[in-house]
């Protein structure tokens, strides 16, 4: 998937976001929305996970104390073998739905093909008041209290954090580096550009993850 400053194929163009106020109070938004959010899907359907992703794992399962937090939505950083509480997604997941009224669960593609196809918008059906909305975080709307909750615990108790692949230019994701180090612990930045907190970094690495790993391993 193409970020936003790196859209070359004119993804994003084609699949603007829609803002979280927009969603609440317009039909067509809503649609759009939705319609986003299958595309994203039909595009990393057959994306698989990298040797960072698999690395990543690995650590996971060497220690139980260890926690993924992430900004992606894809999916791609999920394992079987792993505790789901262990990977904390900040911004959410492409594959779950849920209402913004009664916060009942659905599966994306389920409910886009049984309700938002048949019936042209995302009224829930459990409680016929409120809208279901892709669990991926839009622009304008909080993240998800208990997810940041349960990322700055993981900052303050670890040992090390490791950033990887990441600009650090987003909030409050990159908030973690600096309480992460109020707390005592030693910052690793793998990151192919320079990113705005390496000064508090002990070891920075600026390369292709694919190329780190290969060193690594």
């Amino acid at each position: 998937m193409p970020d936003f400053r790196g859209d070359k194929d004119g993804f994003w163009k084609k699949n603007s976001p829609v803002h979280f106020s927009e969603f609440k109070t317009s039909k067509k938004a809503r649609l759009k929305s939705w319609e986003n959010n299958i595309a994203i899907q039909n595009k990393i359907q057959k994306a698989k996970p990298t040797k960072m992703h698999k690395m990543i794992n690995e650590i996971l399962k060497f220690d139980g104390l260890n926690f993924h937090i992430t900004q992606n939505i894809d999916g791609l950083h999920n394992d079987k073998n792993i505790d789901s509480e262990k990977i904390i997604e900040l911004h959410g997941s492409i594959f779950q739905a849920e209402c913004l009224s009664c916060k009942k669960s659905f599966n994306t593609k389920s409910f886009y093909e049984s309700i938002v196809k048949t019936k042209g918008d995302s009224l829930c059906p459990v409680c016929n008041s409120g809208f279901v909305k892709v669990g991926t975080i839009s622009f304008g709307q909080n993240l998800n209290h208990s997810v940041l909750n349960q990322a700055k615990f993981a900052a303050e108790n670890c040992d090390y954090l490791i950033a990887v692949g990441s600009s650090l230019k987003v909030s409050p994701a990159n908030s973690f580096i600096r309480i992460a180090k109020k707390n005592g612990a030693q910052i690793v930045i793998l990151n192919y550009d320079p990113t705005p907190f390496d000064s508090e970094a002990s070891i920075i690495i600026n390369e292709y993850l694919e190329k780190i790993c290969d060193e690594i391993t």
